[in-house]
């Protein structure tokens, strides 16, 4: 567990290596973008899961690397992910908030932007999970951080954006306390956003 979190701390700080030394080029553009999430976590175990709607908001910027082709776009985000389940036909939300740190390539194909790329998140909150058949609640039941792949696109029109992502975690977020009840699970989340590039 303690190599996994140094290994995230190991690659953020050599991202932030690369970046800094390219923010003092002139040529950059900062913005903000925000929109509606549908996340899901793909616990094994939990019942009649389904998307949670939610929310993300974050800045972002635009650090060109071969001019009107291709660019950084780090981007530092809040969003509320999660899932929600039905037990005993009532429905459920597992409420689970992150700090995301996006660092894609983007590729510019005239107004559209193509982009690929990692990103780390961590767990803000500190969502409990509630034992429906004995009203029981395990208390911290899942990991605080989270890595993985992120891919969409966004069509430019003048200083505004309107952006479709999707990204995939590749940690299994659930700890050894709460695996027995929920499995295994990680982070998928579908974003639309719009943004404006100042």
């Amino acid at each position: 567990m303690k190599t996994k979190n140094a290994n995230v701390v190991v690659w953020l700080v050599l991202v932030l290596i690369i970046i800094v030394p390219t923010l003092s080029q002139g040529q950059n553009r900062f913005g903000i973008r925000g929109g509606l999430n549908a996340s899901n976590v793909s616990f094994d175990e939990l019942p009649n899961r389904s998307e949670r709607f939610g929310f993300h908001l974050g800045v972002f910027a635009d650090v060109p690397v071969l001019p009107d082709f291709m660019s950084l776009q780090p981007e530092l985000s809040y969003a509320t992910k999660g899932t929600a389940y039905k037990v005993s036909d009532e429905r459920q939300k597992l409420n689970m908030n992150y700090v995301d740190f996006f660092l894609p390539v983007a590729f510019h194909l005239s107004s559209i932007d193509i982009q690929v790329g990692p990103f780390a998140s961590f767990l803000t909150s500190t969502p409990d999970f509630t034992v429906f058949e004995d009203k029981s609640v395990i208390v911290d039941a899942f990991k605080k951080y989270d890595v993985g792949l992120t891919a969409g696109l966004s069509y430019n029109f003048d200083n505004f954006l309107f952006g479709l992502r999707y990204n995939q975690g590749f940690v299994d977020v659930t700890k050894e306390n709460s695996r027995l009840l929920l499995g295994s699970g990680k982070n998928a989340v579908g974003q639309v956003s719009i943004g404006y590039k100042f």
